[in-house]
């Protein structure tokens, strides 16, 4: 329900906001630090398709991640879960 879809795009935004992130950090490394350290770089050509698979892997592991919430929200008896809180 929405749990699970609050989760997948929890999840959704993670990896959309991680691949820029994670090619920008990778760039400095290779093109900054191994240049300083070590006098060499390499190329980066990221593939597309890698790409979506890490945006769908973290979407995968956000909502098997949800799904035991949801399950116990599911089960829980509404007066009780305003009670605890």
């Amino acid at each position: 329900g929405l749990v699970t879809a609050e989760t997948g795009l929890m999840g959704l935004l993670a990896g959309v906001l991680a691949v820029p992130g994670g090619l920008l950090l990778a760039g400095i490394l290779v093109f900054v630090v191994n240049r300083r350290s070590f006098g060499w770089t390499m190329p980066i050509d990221p593939s597309p398709a890698i790409l979506l698979q890490g945006v769908a892997l973290s979407v995968l592991a956000a909502v098997l991640a949800g799904l035991y919430p949801a399950w116990r929200m599911a089960r829980a008896r509404p007066a009780d879960a305003l009670r605890d809180e």
